[in-house]
Formats: C-alpha cells, sequence, structure tokens
C-alpha cells in the first residue's frame, strides 16, 4: 500500500512539473499585456532610423515598418516601432509562424512532426521552399488544393484554412493574418486556392490594391514581434519546442552568406550574438524578423519590413541590427545567467 501510494505521488510529481513546464495561453497574454511603449527607446530608434535614412537615398524612397522589442530578463518587455501596427504583405517571413504552429499542433497531439514532416520544415525554413510550405500548410489545416468547390465544402474549407491565425489569437497577438501558403507565382494558383484568395468577407485581409488577390496574408510588425517574443521567452511553446524551433531558426553568415543585409549580417559585425530570424523577398518586399540574442542572456526581437518600387535591397536591416544590438545587448548591465525573460 505505502509503495503504491508512494508510486502515484511520483506520477503526480511529474504531471505537475511536466503542466508548469506548458505555457499556457493565459501566461502568453499576460505577458504580451505586460509590454508598454518606451520613450527612450522610441527615440533611439527614431534617431537611428533618421541617420540610416540620410546616407541611403533609396531608403528615403522606400516603405519601412519597424518593432523593437527589449525583452532581456529580468526587464519589463520595451516597446518602440515605426509604422509598426500598419499590416503588410509578409512573403517568407509568414514561415516561422506555420514553424511554431507545427510544434504546437504536436503538443497539441492533433499533428506530429514524423521524418517527413521535419524534413519539410527544414526545407520551408533553411531553403525558404514554397512547395515545401504548401504542404506544412496543407498538413496544419487538414486542406488539399483542388478544383473549386460549392457553397457548403468551401465554407469548411475555408474554416480550416482559419486554423494557423486563431491559434495565434488564443496567445494573444491579433493582428497577423496567416491563412494562405506562399506560391512561387500567382499562376501556381487555381481552383479551392485562388477561391479562398479571391475572398472578400475575411476583415483581416490587406486592402486590395490592383492585379492583388484580395486575401493575401497580412502581418503587422508590432504582431511579429510580439509572436517572436513569446517564442524568445518559452510563452507559446513548451522549452523543449521553443529551443528547437529557435535551433531552426539560427542564421549565421558562415552558413548563410546571402543574409548579409539582413539580421545575421548585422549580427555578425558584433560579438557573441545569434541571431534566430525569418526573412522573406517577393517583389517590392524585402524583409526580415527575428530574435538577436546575446551570451550574457540579454535579447530583443527586431522586425522590419520594407516595400519601395523600385524594391529596397540595401543594408539597412544589417545596420539597423547592428545599432540596436551594440545599445542594448552590448552596453547595458549583464544579469546573471540566461533566463528565459
Amino acid at each position: 500500500m505505502i509503495r503504491r501510494y508512494a508510486c502515484c505521488l511520483a506520477v503526480l510529481a511529474v504531471l505537475v512539473n511536466r503542466a508548469s513546464a506548458e505555457p499556457s495561453p493565459e501566461s502568453a497574454r499576460a505577458y504580451l499585456a505586460s509590454i508598454r511603449p518606451s520613450p527612450e527607446l522610441q527615440a533611439f530608434l527614431d534617431r537611428t532610423v533618421e541617420s540610416l535614412e540620410a546616407t541611403d537615398p533609396n531608403l528615403r524612397r522606400t516603405d519601412v515598418h519597424i518593432a523593437l522589442l527589449d525583452i532581456s530578463p529580468g526587464d519589463a518587455p520595451r516597446l518602440a516601432h515605426r509604422r509598426g501596427r500598419e499590416p503588410i504583405y509578409p512573403a517568407s517571413v509568414v514561415k516561422f509562424v506555420y514553424l511554431m504552429a507545427a510544434y504546437a499542433w504536436q503538443e497539441q497531439g492533433t499533428r506530429s512532426i514524423d521524418p517527413q514532416m521535419d524534413a519539410l520544415l527544414t526545407q520551408m525554413i533553411r531553403d525558404s521552399s514554397n512547395q515545401a510550405t504548401q504542404e506544412v500548410f496543407a498538413r496544419l489545416t487538414g486542406t488539399v488544393t483542388g478544383p473549386k468547390l460549392p457553397p457548403a465544402k468551401y465554407r469548411d474549407f475555408r474554416e480550416r484554412r482559419l486554423a494557423v491565425e486563431r491559434w495565434v489569437r488564443t496567445l494573444g497577438v491579433s493582428d497577423l493574418h496567416c491563412v494562405n501558403p506562399t506560391y512561387d507565382s500567382d499562376r501556381f494558383i487555381f481552383g479551392r486556392d485562388k477561391q479562398f484568395l479571391s475572398d472578400r468577407s475575411l476583415a483581416d485581409a490587406l486592402p486590395q490594391r490592383a492585379g492583388e488577390f484580395p486575401n493575401r496574408n497580412a502581418m503587422t510588425a508590432v504582431g511579429t514581434a510580439e509572436l517572436l517574443a513569446l517564442l524568445a521567452t518559452d510563452r507559446a511553446l513548451s522549452p523543449e519546442s521553443s529551443a528547437t524551433v529557435r535551433q531552426r531558426m539560427r542564421h549565421d553568415l558562415a552558413r548563410h552568406p546571402h543574409l548579409v543585409h539582413r539580421l545575421a549580417g548585422g549580427a555578425a559585425r558584433l560579438p557573441d550574438l545569434e541571431v534566430y530570424s525569418k526573412s522573406g523577398t517577393w517583389g517590392p518586399i524585402y524583409a526580415d524578423a527575428g530574435i538577436v540574442h546575446h551570451a550574457s542572456g540579454r535579447q530583443l526581437v527586431l522586425v522590419v519590413f520594407t516595400e519601395g518600387e523600385p524594391p529596397y535591397r540595401g543594408d539597412f536591416i544589417a545596420d539597423l541590427t547592428e545599432r540596436v544590438a551594440q545599445e542594448l545587448l552590448l552596453q547595458a548591465p549583464s544579469p546573471p545567467g540566461r533566463g528565459s525573460g
């Protein structure tokens, strides 16, 4: 009897420890609610952007959306942004959202990351493969491509395509419209995919412009930064899944020299930094979003979307990353240990 009682206590302890390690939507929402605008950080961001614009005429002709979050452990999260609450087409930046969702689905027991899914996730993030993203998104939402659907079946398809957005909203992030995979070209979009992209009834889609589908993906810089902050502090996924997702998103110039103009390029100019990010390039869009982590445990989130005609392809993202990391991660006092924010 005593042995059985002790066994029950041991099992209960495991369950309690596991439950305490699992994040809850409530804790995620509470953390996001604790983020406060910082006048000091805003002044620094404004000065820095204006300084970079002064020497870059191409940048001055470009629409720029930025969010900067200081999420170092022991400090209340501080926010600064420029046009950070205006939605914009995210290009391949959206793929990190689907990576996070894959691990959330696995933790919920609704989908597993089997060897095939694991390979698809690698291709989606490492190679930024649109074909792999389509397969991943189909698995996450339980949808398949095919001919146009009649009204009743389309309603079911439509609801399934909103699965990732609904999950993100449970965490308290309300301005990420992540409802489509990515495509190599509009000419590969047909049938029910085109039917959904043409659906004007979804309020969170971008305002339609000539020649564009009305129901495209849309993300704000601030919403993107909020989700990344939850990833950085283990509040959207378990610590184990969060660490795995971050490692899948880890980028450095030794392995990814093409990112010299992005967050990884700017971080490489300074010591003891790691970057977990996803970049995006499509037509007028040039973007990057990620976590910059210092060996001391201090960390920040930086999201930059640029949109221009002609498209901007300069050093702004890398230069901004270097300056904000220098200011927030290398000059501030370093708390002991890494912590999780």
